[in-house]
């Protein structure tokens, strides 16, 4: 069936029938099947599926929670299950994860310097990290650098998996309301299905149907990320929560993605790791050699297209048409970073990332003060928004400065100073705060 499964495995629909002149059934017989779809074919039952994973193989233990959902279900009521039933604390950072789902290489260096500064970036903040949930491809390295940091620290960073339920390796173990279930990590190389990655701490399974198949997690993602961007990271700060993409090789399909990305409103800013291969690599060569507004020569363009399709095995009709695609990421070439290890000036992609989430949004200098707070992060304040030390150009009345100082009792005494140094007449207001707080 289109479905993925066999069609013996469907739940027979019930013949349609119509009573005859005399009385008697007659059933109708469909001489034409329809073709399949989601809205016409499927059906929504409350989930039979949650609780708690106990994953078995590979050398290494860990718990997480999951859920099977439906693939059009809510954002709201997700949001509200990780809250109020996995007891998640809103984060303050949202790192959505991109790439490849085929496995590859990745040169050990980067590898390295990817994964601490993930980690670090999310450490640091109180960020969630959003991946496809899976073990293959770039999810299998993210995996890699969470369970390395899980083996040296206590702190366990909050890592949601949003898997398609329809493409997860032993999902009938998973069937059963609030249970505990062991989940075997080892994979069949002949199957078709994927194992879920066993470094994550929490899963969302969206369930639309289909089996074998990738899709029905991607917009139920999306949403969520938009949904969790409207909550506010502190009440008396007053910003939502910033998102930030991160691209990590990847297909076709990640260009799209990123475009999709920089086209919200307002727009995702996007971190591109150079080096990783693929889209990445077509990427971060395109942020290079573009002017503003998506102009690039015709040399280079050649260049770019012969690289797309050796890449990606297009003909020239497809190579034209992602062309044109990334083209229209670079008009806004502002809110992607590139992040190119051991290249002058570069620092870590901990610091790409977070200072990408800086310049990628239209936040006032207060509002990225306000970032920094939340994060503490007394480096990112001094080298991204208080470049001017104290003569800091934004002048703000002691009512605009007062969410500042409500949440400066949560920072470091770094962070305090630094924010002192701005504050003008109203460094005595600040010591009395920090006294009474």
């Amino acid at each position: 069936c289109c479905c993925g499964q066999l069609t013996n495995q469907h739940i027979p629909p019930l013949p349609s029938v119509t009573p005859s002149k005399n009385g008697e059934e007659i059933k109708q017989v469909e001489t034409q099947p329809e073709k399949w779809s989601v809205a016409k074919h499927t059906q929504s039952y409350p989930t039979d599926s949650y609780g708690i994973l106990e994953f078995q193989g590979g050398g290494y233990s860990n718990k997480a929670m999951y859920i099977r959902v439906s693939y059009d279900t809510k954002p709201d009521s997700l949001l509200h299950l990780m809250v109020k039933d996995w007891h998640l604390e809103l984060p303050k950072l949202l790192i959505s994860v991109h790439g490849g789902l085929q496995n590859f290489e990745m040169q050990p260096k980067l590898k390295q310097v990817f994964g601490k500064g993930l980690i670090k970036a999310a450490m640091t903040t109180g960020a969630w990290i959003f991946t496809g949930g899976v073990s293959t491809g770039v999810i299998s390295h993210v995996g890699d650098a969470l369970k390395d940091h899980s083996s040296k620290s206590r702190g366990r960073v909050c890592a949601i998996g949003i898997a398609p339920w329809g493409i997860v390796e032993n999902k009938e173990d998973l069937v059963g309301k609030d249970v505990t279930r062991v989940y075997q990590t080892m994979s069949n190389p002949l199957s078709k299905l994927s194992v879920l990655n066993n470094s994550h701490t929490h899963f969302i399974l969206a369930d639309n149907g289909t089996l074998g198949k990738y899709g029905a997690e991607v917009k139920l993602r999306r949403q969520l990320e938009k949904h969790i961007s409207l909550q506010k990271i502190n009440t008396r700060l007053g910003q939502g929560v910033p998102v930030v993409g991160l691209v990590v090789e990847g297909g076709p399909n990640v260009v799209s993605i990123v475009l999709e990305y920089l086209r919200e409103d307002p727009p995702v800013p996007v971190v591109v790791c150079d080096g990783s291969g693929r889209a990445s690599d077509i990427l971060s060569f395109a942020h290079k050699y573009c002017e503003e507004g998506g102009i690039i020569n015709e040399s280079l363009r050649d260049q770019l297209l012969v690289t797309i399709q050796k890449t990606f095995n297009y003909n020239k009709t497809q190579s034209h048409q992602l062309f044109a695609i990334i083209m229209e990421c670079m008009k806004k070439k502002e809110l992607v970073t590139v992040f190119r290890m051991g290249s002058e000036g570069q620092q870590d992609i901990e610091m790409a990332i977070l200072t990408a989430l800086l310049k990628g949004t239209n936040a006032s200098a207060p509002d990225q003060l306000g970032l920094a707070l939340a994060w503490n992060r007394v480096d990112i304040a001094r080298s991204q928004i208080l470049v001017f030390g104290p003569h800091w150009p934004v002048k703000l009345s002691v009512f605009q400065f007062m969410p500042f100082i409500m949440t400066l009792h949560r920072c470091c005494i770094s962070m305090f100073s630094l924010v002192a140094q701005i504050s003008g007449n109203y460094l005595g207001f600040l010591m009395i705060q920090s006294v009474t707080h």
